[in-house]
């Protein structure tokens, strides 16, 4: 049989041909013209509840400093659609990318740029809460660690895989949106902004949440919104419906009746 790092390198090598042949990404180091902070966000590099073997952890942040290189001051124009693959590309260490911690059929291993999902979760994070639209967006089967220091909804992630699972977003404002991103103190912060503020702002709620056992099993559900308030009025747009398996303990007294689907 072949190894899966083989059989993933042979599936990529026509999109990394691609991708080298010229993937045209708009890019701008002058911030300037960015005056207004639409939205931001910081999330930790370290969690303990997610605690790697030392050599895995620098592993991972180097990836994450390395894709924050690549994705940092991106400009979306005006109905343009953010890729992720096509601005940060193929994980390769030839492009400054090493074996990283990540997922495959449930297991953790090392995969070349591995940890690059805790970027494309804050980009994805930033694009709801600047009024982009979510082309494609996938997560991960299972729920890896509790809530410690979590303040976005559980479900708000978006797993990459190059070139298969891809995060593209949509930008449907009037005025281009650019992407900020740094590594400092120990974090991972994200901004966007926008020339002008646009009247508008965004929130992500969640609703419908629960911890349910199903053939012996214990799963997280729940639902996503987004809340849009312009000159006072609010409206609700359905985002997200997540279902995940949970790989940590969770005290019975948090488990709810399975009466079947997210409710």
């Amino acid at each position: 049989m072949i190894p899966f790092p083989v059989r993933v390198g042979l599936r990529r090598a026509p999109a990394v041909a691609r991708h080298l042949v010229g993937r045209r990404v708009v890019r701008t180091e002058d911030r300037s013209a960015w005056a207004h902070l639409q939205c931001a966000r910081s999330t930790p590099l370290r969690r303990q509840s997610t605690a790697y073997a030392e050599p895995v952890q620098l592993a991972k942040e180097h990836n994450v400093r390395r894709a924050v290189e690549l994705v940092d001051g991106v400009v979306v124009a005006p109905g343009a659609v953010f890729s992720w693959h096509d601005t940060v590309g193929p994980p390769l260490r030839l492009r400054g990318f090493v074996p990283g911690p990540e997922l495959h059929e449930g297991e953790l291993s090392l995969g070349p740029g591995g940890g690059l999902c805790q970027v494309a979760n804050l980009v994805f994070w930033l694009g709801l809460h600047s009024g982009m639209e979510v082309v494609e967006r996938h997560r991960h089967g299972l729920d890896l660690f509790p809530d410690e220091d979590r303040t976005a909804p559980f479900g708000c992630g978006a797993t990459v895989f190059y070139p298969h699972r891809d995060l593209r977003l949509v930008n449907p404002l009037e005025q281009p949106v650019l992407i900020a991103l740094r590594v400092g103190g120990g974090r991972l912060h994200g901004e966007a902004r926008l020339a002008r503020d646009p009247g508008v702002c965004w929130e992500v709620v969640q609703t419908r949440h629960r911890f349910v056992r199903r053939d012996g099993k214990v799963w997280r559900e729940n639902r996503v919104a987004r809340r849009r308030v312009a000159a006072g009025v609010v409206a609700v747009e359905p985002l997200l419906e997540n279902r995940a398996q949970v790989v940590y303990p969770v005290p019975e007294s948090w488990l709810e009746p399975d009466r079947g689907g997210v409710r």
